[in-house]
């Protein structure tokens, strides 16, 4: 192994004949000391060892190789069917598959709290369980990537109270269960950043989140980026007691209400009954900083899972209950029984509670609802709009507060003040 060679090395550097040889060359003691001091302080990186979980190898099980593995060390998992439930049982422990092998875990993979954990590469299914087939809780620095879950009763992956975290490149599909977090894809709650920044806060990206029977990906906390994810199909023919969405903030964890200083960005989300859906359920300040933008959200007319969308869908883009979100070049459209964009109040009561102000809408697609393309309730919601293009809304292109609903452009600039460089044309998609 190179790190042990290393370590060796720099070990036999040490050695009292040697410290000896260094000082007759001239080398003052403390010059000499400094050298082996910087060699220790390269121990908990040079110690590292690989470990080797299979048929006739070092560990039979898993869950062995966890138990004697120490930070820096990784498990690494040949080919098989291992059915177990393994808990992690140290900080900073890799879990990999090894090259070119198909590794599937008949159980569930627990990071536990213990930090900087990789789970990298394996097949996860076939369990029960509230906590998710890959799970962590109140850590840091841990990192989930190129999984495939699927087939089981409760979430995919599910991350509770972590920071500096990712989860990309895995595949989420046919999570099954009725209530809480079962039937979810990928659940990040109650999170937030070491230091303020989306760097050092959780990122969930590049993956595929498909026919679950819940939402597909269910957030709640702060500075969270969701990006180039593949999110669809997550709704059956219960989607109506269920409510699916595609990406979801709606809840309260751990005192985390909504998910201020969030990031929506380079997503395709389509077939669910809300795509994309945030609500507060608090202070209108708990649920704010919301970046939606580069998206394509729409519905074909019929989910792959047998739904009509034109019954089995309310809105692509839902803000309720917060203040502050922009919503910039997403191109919004296909079949929608009601909006292509809702914030607040859809539903006719005129409800000024759940407002979401300070909402800035700019340079989007906004087409083909089967109702009206933009609705708000009330209208100060909006701060700002301008450049979007509205085609083929059945019923109105802008719903305007207590003005009500707006069938022109010219009808929409005079209204609201707004949309001066706005227009009702064919945006022709392909």
């Amino acid at each position: 192994m190179v790190a042990i060679e290393s370590k060796k090395h720099h070990t036999r550097r040490c050695t009292t004949d040697w410290i000896r040889s260094t000082m007759n060359r001239g080398k003052t003691l403390i010059s000499t000391l400094a050298v082996c001091a910087f060699a220790l302080l390269l121990a908990p990186s040079v110690y590292a060892t690989q470990r080797e979980v299979g048929t006739g190898l070092a560990y039979a099980t898993i869950q062995a190789c966890i138990n004697a593995a120490g930070s820096g060390d990784i498990c690494n998992v040949h080919a098989g069917t291992y059915t177990e439930n393994v808990s992690f049982q140290a900080n900073g422990v890799t879990l990999q598959v090894n090259s070119g092998d198909t590794v599937t875990v008949s159980g569930i993979i627990d990071i536990l709290s213990h930090s900087g954990a990789v789970v990298d590469g394996f097949h996860v299914t076939g369990y029960t369980s509230s906590t998710g087939g890959i799970h962590a809780y109140n850590t840091t620095g841990g990192i989930i990537r190129n999984n495939v879950v699927n087939d089981a009763t409760g979430a995919g992956i599910y991350v509770r109270l972590v920071t500096n975290f990712q989860i990309y490149g895995n595949t989420v599909y046919n999570m099954a269960g009725a209530g809480g977090s079962n039937g979810d894809g990928i659940i990040s709650y109650s999170t937030n950043s070491t230091d303020g920044t989306y760097a050092h806060g959780v990122q969930i990206y590049s993956n595929e989140v498909y026919q679950n029977h819940q939402d597909a990906v269910n957030i709640n906390g702060s500075y969270m980026s969701i990006h180039d994810n593949y999110v669809h199909d997550n709704i059956y023919s219960d989607w109506a007691s269920v409510h699916p969405d595609g990406i979801e903030c709606n809840g309260l964890a751990d005192g985390y209400t909504g998910c201020p200083h969030t990031l929506v960005y380079n997503n395709i989300v389509k077939n669910q009954n809300q795509n994309i859906y945030f609500d507060g359920l608090g202070t209108p300040a708990q649920n704010s900083d919301i970046w939606i933008f580069n998206n394509v959200v729409f519905n074909d007319a019929t989910s792959s899972t047998g739904v009509s969308m034109a019954t089995g869908t309310s809105s692509q883009i839902n803000l309720q209950v917060g203040q502050t979100a922009y919503i910039f070049n997403n191109t919004v459209g296909g079949t929608v029984q009601y909006f292509d964009i809702l914030l607040g109040d859809g539903s006719g009561g005129n409800n000024a509670s759940l407002a979401f102000t300070d909402v800035h809408i700019k340079n989007n697609i906004i087409t083909s609802s089967l109702y009206i393309g933009l609705w708000t309730y009330p209208s100060t919601n909006v701060a700002e709009m301008d450049y979007n293009i509205y085609y083929n809304n059945t019923t109105a292109l802008v719903h305007w507060g207590a003005s009500g609903s707006l069938t022109s452009m010219a009808t929409v600039r005079s209204t609201t003040g707004m949309e001066t460089n706005g227009q009702s044309a064919n945006p022709l998609l392909n």
